[in-house]
C-alpha cells in the first residue's frame, strides 16, 4: 500500500533519479557481496510490488476503525479537547537539520516549506486518511492561543484552502503559515488576504518585521488519499541552539516542544540524524527529560546515505541502537532514507521514492544484512506508529469519558456557586433590597444572632482586656523583714508608713491622711487606659473584617464593584465617626477612675474586698485578739485592695459596654439611614452603573459557561462514536 501516495500519470515505473536501476536492467544488475552474488533488482522489484500493492490494512476492519479514531480525535482537539485532557497524539520533534522536514514529507506525501523563516515559526498538524474518492486536502488554521502566548477561552478554526493537486501543497502551506503569524486579530478577512501571496511577497513580510517571530497556533494539513495511510501528527519547529536576529526564537521552539510532550499520551517521534551523535542533539534531550523510560518515545534515524563506508565507529553505534543495546526505546527506532534536494526537485512520486528507499536499504552496507526489516524505510514506521497511535487512543477512551463527566460535574458546581444575574433595567429596588439584607446582617450580627464567631471574637478580646486589668493589681508584703520598696511594685509596711508620715500636717494623733491611700490607687489605676485602648482597637479590627466580610458575600454587594466601593466607602465614613465617639467615651472612664473622688455605692462589695485582704494579710487583727494592734499601714492597705477590686469590676465591665453601645449598636443605628438617603439622591444611570457585575466574576462565569459548553460538546461527540462504533459507519467527505 503506498503512503500517502499523491495521484501519477504514469504506470509506475521508477523515475531517472535515485539508485534503482532502470525496468530494462532491472533484472540483471546483480550485486557483490563478501559472500555471495544477489540478483537485488529482481528481489527489490518483487518486493516493491508486494509493499505497495498490499491493501490489507487498508481494507481491514482496522483501517476503517483507525480512520474513525483518528476524525474523533481530530474533531475532539477542534472543539479544545486537548487543553482539557490528555488526548492520545504523536509528536515530530527533532533538531533543525535533522531531517525532520523530509520525514514528514515522505509520510504525508507532499512537499512542505523548507525557507527559513515561516516554516520554523509554528507548528503544523498532519492528518492522512485513506479514502476510496479522489486525492483532496484541507488546510486550516486553529487558533488556540493569542499573540502574547496566552490560551483562549474557546478556540477557533478558520478554513484556509481546498486543494485537489498534490503541487500546490508547498505554497499553500507557506501562505497558512505567514496568515498565522499575522499580528492582530486573525479573522477570515485577514486570513483571504494571505491565500494569494507570492512566496517573494510573504519573504519581504518576514524581513521587514511585518510578521510575528512565533505563534503557538497551529496550521493544520488534512490529507485524503485513495493509496494513502492512517496516521495523525503533529510537527513541531525544528529546535534551534542560536538565531541570527531574534535570540528569543531558541527559548520558544523550546518552551513550545516542552508543552507539546509532556503528556503522557503523547507519543515522541525523535528524528535524529544518523551523522551525528544521539547525545548530541538537543531533542534527544527534551525526549529524555519528558520521557525518562523511554516507554513513549520513537526514535528515527535519518541520513544513513550520508555515512560513508569509512565512519565505521557512527555505523557500529546505530547497528548498536537499531538493535536495542544502546539508547533503548520501548519501541525501537527506525531508519529512514529520504530523497536529497536533487531528487525533491525532480518531483519523484511517493511510489519512485519509496522503490529508491527499499533498493537502498537491500543494498547497502550494514543495512541489508539485518534480519528485522520491519525497522528500515518510510512505510514500515507509518504503520507501526499508526498502529501505536490508534491502540492508545482506544484504549484511553473510557478514561477520556469519565475525565469529561467528572470536569463537567465540577465546572457545573462552580458555575452553580455563582451568584444569579440581576435584573438591571430596574436597579433602585435590586439595589434597596441588598441595602436592607446588608444592614439586618450586620444588625444581627453584632447583636450575636447571626454570626456567633464574631461575638466570640470580641468576647476573647475582652477577656484579654479583663486579664490585664487583673495584672494591674497591688501586691503587698506585711513582713517585717521586707519593709522598702521592692521593685515588682509591692507594696510594703515600710512605704505605706513613709507615705503617711510624708502627708501628715496639723492633724490629731491616729490620724491617717486620705492622701496616702490615694497615691497608691492611682499608681496601679493609672495603668488601665493602655489595655482598654488596646482592647478596643482589636474589637475594631475584628468589626472591619466583619464588614469586609458582608461587603464581600455575593448576595450583598460582593459581585458588584463599584457598589462595593461606594457603600464601603460611606459604612467607612459612619464607621470612624463611631470610633471617634467610643475613644471620648473609653477615655471618659479612664479619667473617671484615675482622678478623685473615689467613690462606690457598692459597700457591701468593699467591706468583703477589704475584709478578704485581712483574712489573707493579717488574720489575728481581723479577729480582733487583744494582744494584735491593728496598724494604720494595715488600714491603708486593705483600703487599697478594696477599691481596686470594686473599681477595676466596674470598669471591665463599663469598657466593653462602652465599646458594644457606642461602637457597633451605634453604627448599626447609624449605616441604614445614611445609605438608604445616599442611593435615593441618584439618578438612573448611576445605579445602573451601581450594577455592573465585578469583572472577575463577569469573567469566570463566561470561562465556566465556555467550558461547561466545550465539554458537552466533547462528551456528545464521544458518545456519538460509541454508538456508531457498534453501526456501520458512513464517513462524511472532506469537501462539499
Amino acid at each position: 500500500m503506498p503512503i500517502a501516495r499523491r495521484r501519477t500519470t504514469g504506470s509506475g515505473s521508477t523515475g531517472s533519479a535515485g539508485p534503482p536501476p532502470s525496468p530494462t536492467t532491472a533484472n540483471t544488475t546483480t550485486h557483490t557481496t563478501a559472500n555471495a552474488t544477489v540478483n537485488v533488482a529482481a528481489n527489490t522489484a518483487a518486493t516493491v510490488t508486494t509493499v505497495l500493492h498490499d491493501g490489507d490494512l487498508a481494507e481491514s476492519d482496522y483501517a476503517e476503525r483507525a480512520r474513525r479514531l483518528i476524525e474523533l480525535t481530530n474533531d475532539l482537539k477542534a472543539l479544545g479537547a486537548n487543553h482539557l485532557l490528555d488526548i492520545p497524539r504523536v509528536v515530530f520533534i527533532g533538531n533543525q537539520s535533522a531531517g525532520k522536514s523530509s520525514v514528514v514529507e515522505a509520510v504525508t506525501g507532499t512537499k512542505v516549506p523548507r525557507d527559513a523563516g515561516t516554516c520554523t515559526r509554528c507548528p503544523m498538524e498532519c492528518t492522512m486518511t485513506k479514502h476510496s474518492g479522489p486525492w483532496q486536502c484541507r488546510i486550516q488554521l486553529r487558533l488556540e492561543y493569542d499573540n502574547d502566548g496566552s490560551e483562549r477561552l474557546a478556540p477557533t478554526t478558520i478554513h484556509f484552502a481546498d486543494l485537489t493537486d498534490p503541487a500546490d501543497v508547498e505554497i499553500f502551506l507557506k501562505r497558512a503559515q505567514a496568515a498565522i503569524l499575522s499580528p492582530g486579530d486573525i479573522d477570515e478577512t485577514v486570513v483571504r488576504s494571505f491565500t494569494t501571496k507570492t512566496s517573494a511577497e510573504i519573504k519581504t513580510m518576514q524581513t521587514t518585521g511585518a510578521l510575528l517571530a512565533f505563534s503557538f497556533n497551529t496550521v493544520e494539513l488534512h490529507v485524503r488519499d485513495p493509496q494513502g495511510a492512517d496516521l495523525s501528527f503533529v510537527d513541531l519547529p525544528g529546535i534551534i541552539q542560536h538565531h541570527s536576529t531574534d535570540t528569543s526564537m531558541v527559548s520558544l521552539v523550546q518552551r513550545l516542544v516542552k508543552r507539546s510532550i509532556k503528556g503522557l499520551n503523547t507519543l515522541i517521534v525523535l528524528t535524529i540524524p544518523m551523522t551525528d551523535d544521539v547525545e548530541n542533539q538537543e531533542a534527544f534531550a527534551l525526549a529524555k527529560a519528558a520521557d525518562p523510560r523511554g516507554l513513549r518515545t520513537i526514535g528515527v534515524g535519518t541520513k544513513p546515505d550520508m555515512l560513508s563506508p569509512g565512519n565505521t565507529g557512527m555505523i557500529s553505534n546505530w547497528q548498536n541502537i537499531l538493535q536495542g543495546n544502546a539508547h533503548q526505546l520501548q519501541h525501537g527506532y527506525f531508519c529512514v532514507k529520504l530523497p536529497d534536494d536533487a531528487i525533491r526537485a525532480a518531483n519523484h512520486t511517493p511510489l519512485e521514492l519509496q522503490r529508491q528507499e527499499l533498493h537502498f536499504f537491500n543494498t547497502t552496507e550494514p543495512w541489508k544484512d539485518f534480519s528485522d526489516r520491519t525497522r528500515f524505510g518510510i512505510r514500515n514506521f507509518v504503520r507501526s506508529t499508526s498502529r501505536l497511535l490508534i491502540n492508545l487512543i482506544e484504549s484511553n477512551l473510557p478514561i477520556l469519558k469519565r475525565e469529561v463527566d467528572q470536569l463537567l460535574s465540577q465546572d457545573m458546581a462552580a458555575y452553580e456557586r455563582l451568584p444569579e444575574t440581576v435584573d438591571a433595567e430596574h436597579p433602585l429596588p435590586v439595589i434597596i433590597s441588598r441595602l436592607s439584607a446588608f444592614c439586618k446582617a450586620f444588625e444581627r450580627t453584632v447583636l450575636g444572632d447571626l454570626n456567633k464567631e464574631f461575638t466570640h471574637v470580641n468576647k476573647k478580646h475582652y477577656n484579654a482586656f479583663r486579664d490585664e486589668i487583673a495584672k494591674t493589681a497591688p501586691k503587698f508584703s506585711v513582713s517585717s523583714n521586707n519593709r522598702r520598696q521592692n521593685n515588682d511594685g509591692t507594696i510594703t509596711l515600710e512605704e505605706v508608713r513613709a507615705a503617711i508620715d510624708n502627708n501628715l500636717t496639723w492633724e490629731l494623733p491616729s490620724y491617717i491622711p486620705f492622701e496616702a491611700t490615694k497615691y497608691f490607687i492611682l499608681r496601679h489605676v493609672s495603668q488601665w487606659k493602655v489595655p482598654a485602648l488596646a482592647c478596643f482597637s482589636r474589637v475594631a479590627e475584628n468589626l472591619n473584617r466583619q464588614i469586609d466580610e458582608l461587603l464581600e458575600d455575593s448576595g450583598n454587594f460582593g459581585r458588584f464593584a463599584e457598589l462595593k466601593v461606594l457603600i464601603k466607602e460611606i459604612v467607612s465614613r459612619e464607621e470612624q465617626a463611631c470610633i471617634q465617639d467610643t475613644t471620648v467615651m473609653l477615655n471618659k472612664l479612664y479619667n473617671i477612675e484615675n482622678s478623685v473622688p473615689f467613690f462606690t455605692q457598692n459597700t457591701d462589695a468593699y467591706g468583703a474586698e477589704r475584709r478578704a485582704w485581712y483574712a489573707e494579710y493579717a488574720p489575728d487583727a481581723l479577729m480582733g485578739k487583744y494582744y494584735v494592734r491593728e496598724s494604720d499601714e494595715h488600714k491603708v492597705m486593705a483600703d487599697i485592695y478594696a477599691y481596686f477590686q470594686v473599681a477595676s469590676k466596674r470598669f471591665i465591665d463599663l469598657v466593653p459596654l462602652s465599646i458594644e453601645t457606642e461602637l457597633h449598636q451605634a453604627l448599626a443605628s447609624r449605616i441604614g439611614t445614611k445609605l438608604f438617603q445616599v442611593v435615593a439622591a441618584m439618578d438612573s444611570e448611576n445605579l445602573t452603573a451601581m450594577l455592573r457585575e465585578d469583572p472577575g466574576i463577569m469573567a469566570r462565569r463566561q470561562q465556566l459557561s465556555q467550558r461547561i459548553a466545550r465539554l458537552t460538546a466533547i462528551k456528545h461527540r464521544l458518545l456519538e462514536y460509541e454508538r456508531s462504533a457498534v453501526m456501520p459507519h458512513l464517513e462524511p467527505e472532506l469537501l462539499d
